[in-house]
């Protein structure tokens, strides 16, 4: 194994002992390291709280080599890296004065009188969900995608990288990310459909490409069993003739279903980390008056964005900008559906 092979494995174990909670002293270049660990972690690892490494064999403790089981056991370690990050921002400029003209000027409401009814202050915890998705078929797609949610409006948002923020701080409070899931699941399965788009015309197009070939394979074998029997001027009674026929036909849909089953496209969408980012926000109060129907509407104003957040779809549950409302209930519904 080579020098730069091993050296990443030292970074790799040092950066997940470190992110579980341990300390790791592995100067570069050494063959031989060791590491302090929390005393539950070790416990759940099974191994001494100071824990020798080494990327030579016959040492004691761990053994960091692909020589070894050690990227096999790193699952186990893996599952003891924290997979939820929280973290605040305590303050931020929020929007004042008269809000009437911002609204207007941000979303467009195509059938109904909106007005601002007041704004007040409020704090909002956005949830940044990472995914690693993936497709399988004759061949692979995979990526990493990052949504963001804002719970209280249950609406995908626009939102910058929460950890390239200068100003973020620890927050150590508990919150049920739970409720943003299905929300950021969704969405990242439709920006999916996009991204993904000519993955899936390239199969198609094998698709039909091989399907065509099977067919004209076995296209070809029914007119040369005919042509022979012409040639031959053979008395082949019609039921024989109609049997081998039909087998044909049954092989080419058989050699058809399987190959559709090899086409066939396997999503996987499994979530890795999840970023909780407590921030100030402005809370508006809308009153909505569609024919003789009224109700209230809250929107939100990210100071991060300097904009306001995109209204949840009642019907495809995307969020955006160009709103109808329904008649009774005077629900928000996009521009799409409401066509």
């Amino acid at each position: 194994m080579s020098d730069a092979v091993q050296e990443e494995l030292r970074g790799f174990v040092a950066e997940l002992i470190e992110q579980s909670g341990g300390l790791v002293d592995w100067p570069a270049g050494s063959d031989r390291g060791q590491a302090i660990l929390p005393p539950e972690l070790a416990q759940r690892q099974g191994v001494a709280e100071l824990l020798p490494l080494s990327s030579r064999p016959g040492g004691e403790g761990l053994l960091v080599s692909l020589a070894s089981d050690f990227l096999d056991a790193a699952e186990h370690w893996l599952q003891s890296v924290p997979r939820v990050g929280g973290f605040q921002i305590a303050e931020a400029y929020l929007k004042r004065g008269d809000l009437n003209e911002a609204v207007a000027r941000s979303y467009t409401w195509l059938n109904a009188k909106v007005r601002v009814i007041d704004s007040q202050p409020t704090r909002i915890e956005y949830h940044t969900w990472w995914f690693h998705v993936a497709l399988a078929s004759e061949d692979r797609w995979e990526s990493r995608l990052a949504v963001t949610i804002n719970p209280p409006a249950a609406v995908e948002v626009e939102f910058p990288d929460p950890l390239g923020l200068w100003e973020l701080a620890p927050n150590a409070g508990e919150s049920n990310c739970a409720a943003s899931y299905d929300i950021a699941a969704a969405a990242t399965q439709r920006r999916v459909q996009s991204l993904a788009a000519p993955f899936l015309a390239r199969m198609d197009v094998r698709l039909e490409r091989d399907s065509k070939r099977l067919n004209d394979y076995y296209h070809a074998l029914r007119r040369e069993a005919k042509q022979k029997q012409q040639r031959a001027r053979s008395a082949v009674e019609p039921e024989k003739a109609d049997d081998a026929d039909r087998a044909v036909t049954l092989e080419l849909r058989r050699k058809l279903a399987e190959l559709e089953e090899r086409y066939a496209i396997d999503a996987t969408l499994r979530p890795l980390v999840v970023i909780r980012t407590d921030l100030p926000a402005l809370e508006v109060r809308l009153a909505v008056q569609r024919k003789q129907a009224r109700r209230e509407l809250v929107v939100y104003w990210n100071p991060l964005t300097k904009a306001f957040d995109p209204i949840r779809c009642i019907q495809c549950g995307q969020g955006a900008y160009s709103i109808a409302f329904t008649n009774d209930r005077v629900d928000a519904v996009c521009a799409g559906c409401s066509e």
